[in-house]
């Protein structure tokens, strides 16, 4: 399966970037992404948008009732702390009658509106006016 989907990923015009036997890295948007491969379950597709928030040590609430708007608004996607800053994972479970090309160029929309979404409500949250909110809570956490 995964020679399959490193297939669409070049059909689309991506050039992928082995970082080792489980994960492949390609750049979308100015964006780098990652391919995740599960070796014991081919079925399962996961690709990554890493780092797209850095984690503020002062402000820990702050920035998971970011990651919380974005897990409980965004369908298909979910956001997690890696490495001390948000990532975004779109997942899916591959059946076997799936259109691949368009399933893969789905989940890299999926991701790419994630993180204009998640740029929106920081850019939002600056234009903001009036007593600290949870949104200039957010500002805080990308300013830093």
């Amino acid at each position: 399966m995964k020679e399959k989907i490193l297939e669409v990923f070049k059909s689309l015009g991506f050039d992928m970037e082995e970082k080792d036997e489980c994960c492949y890295g390609f750049q979308y948007e100015g964006k780098h992404y990652l391919y995740l491969y599960n070796q014991n379950d081919e079925s399962f597709l996961n690709i990554a948008l890493p780092g797209v928030l850095d984690m503020d040590n002062e402000d820990d609430l702050a920035f998971y009732k970011i990651m919380d708007k974005m897990n409980s608004t965004m369908k298909y996607l979910k956001a997690y702390v890696v490495d001390d800053g948000m990532w975004l994972f779109c997942e899916r479970e591959l059946v076997g009658d799936e259109d691949l090309r368009k399933c893969v160029a789905r989940m890299i929309c999926c991701l790419e509106t994630g993180a204009n979404y998640l740029f929106s409500l920081v850019d939002d949250s600056k234009n903001d006016t009036g007593g600290e909110t949870e949104d200039e809570e957010i500002t805080e956490i990308s300013e830093n």
